[in-house]
């Protein structure tokens, strides 16, 4: 059997990433596959690995702006495939419009499924989801075999568009080794001062969903309360910066205990997860919070929002708070701020749920299913 992936609309992000660590971690041929074909830009294609049994493929629309993947799936995806003489298609970007068939596709954005996070953006922004959602929940339905990543998202989205349970399976993302570190040892809360401040992390691009300007706030008041705390903020801006800006200059402490890095490369990101004290998650909206998965890997105490599938991820190994209140925030930074045990109590239960987020899993458990779906659909592939 040949599978086929349709990495058309995929060129950078979490996207990329998860096509790469699938590719480099996981061996098709075991599972019974005996070649495998991708079709993507020449620059996502010269970032996946070499190894014989993978052929890299481009097209002149798919190197071209990101709109044309769609005027390849429909009028020469199919042909190609059959040319190929593919068992099956993964479409990991989760829009597949081509009528080729069996395919598998794949969620990794719920911002399209869940108006109450989407309505808070522009109206081109609005648009822009609503054609998402339009796109993809033509492909969940039409698809062989659909892939999610939290049980919260396949409940979600099957409950929304209806997709039956028997083609789906959750199967969640891995997080690279390189993060990992046991859980330290905690100092006690007065072990820190005004020139020795605990040093809270926050690890995300800014944009609404994410709640920057609450996490700058609570740390902000708390710092002017007497207690000796900062934020770093590291990710680069999509929108809404302005609200953090705001927070910045209401606050005349607000250099002393807020940090924002627009962005970082990887092993610098790295040593930030490794030498922070406790790391607190604010998104309202994730599909899997990987970043979440990060820190719990680097062995942190973490305070997480209340939203979405962060309890289902992180259960009891954290504290929660509602995002959007600061007040619930400020009481969680305090309550893992003081009590050294409860640190590590969380650092420790975190670390252990993180050792089976391994991307050799992931991949392993991709290629097997992709090839259930082709032996299921073999004799109807036309």
């Amino acid at each position: 059997m040949i599978l086929g992936i349709d990495a058309s609309n995929i060129r950078a992000g979490g996207g990329l990433t998860h096509l790469k660590a699938i590719l480099e971690n996981g061996n098709p041929i075991n599972q019974g596959f005996t070649k495998v074909i991708v079709w993507s830009n020449n620059q996502t294609l010269q970032q996946l690995p070499t190894v014989d049994w993978l052929e890299k493929q481009s097209h002149p629309h798919l190197n071209k702006s990101s709109i044309w993947f769609f005027f390849f799936q429909i009028f020469y995806l199919k042909t190609i495939a059959a040319q190929n003489k593919c068992t099956v298609i993964f479409a990991p970007g989760g829009t597949f419009v081509s009528t080729f068939s069996p395919f598998v596709t794949m969620s990794q954005n719920m911002l399209p499924f869940e108006y109450q996070e989407s309505k808070h953006y522009n109206f081109a922004m609005r648009v822009r989801l609503f054609i998402l959602f339009f796109t993809q929940s033509f492909s969940f339905k039409r698809a062989s075999g659909m892939i999610f990543l939290t049980q919260y998202a396949q409940n979600f989205i099957s409950q929304k568009i209806k997709i039956q349970s028997n083609k789906t399976i959750k199967i969640p993302h891995g997080v690279s080794a390189q993060f990992q570190l046991a859980p330290r040892i905690q100092c006690p809360a007065s072990d820190f001062n005004s020139h020795h401040l605990f040093e809270f992390l926050y690890v995300s691009y800014v944009t609404i969903y994410k709640h920057h300007w609450n996490i700058a706030q609570a740390v902000c008041e708390l710092h002017q309360e007497g207690y000796p705390i900062k934020v770093t903020l590291i990710g680069s801006t999509l929108d809404s910066f302005e609200k953090v800006q705001n927070v910045l200059n209401n606050f005349s402490n607000a250099s002393e205990c807020v940090t924002y890095i627009p962005g970082l490369p990887h092993q610098q990101l790295i040593q930030h997860y490794h030498q922070a004290n406790a790391f607190v998650f604010g998104s309202s909206c994730e599909n899997m919070p990987i970043i979440l998965i990060e820190a719990m890997s680097a062995g942190l105490p973490i305070i997480s929002s209340n939203a979405g599938p962060m309890p289902e991820v992180l259960g009891d190994a954290g504290l929660y708070f509602n995002p959007r209140q600061v007040s619930e925030i400020k009481e969680a930074m305090v309550q893992i701020f003081e009590n050294q045990n409860l640190r590590i109590q969380l650092s420790q239960k975190s670390f252990a749920k993180t050792l089976d987020y391994t991307w050799q899993n992931c991949a392993n458990n991709t290629f097997q299913f992709l090839y259930q779906v082709a032996q299921k659909n073999e004799t109807k592939i036309e």
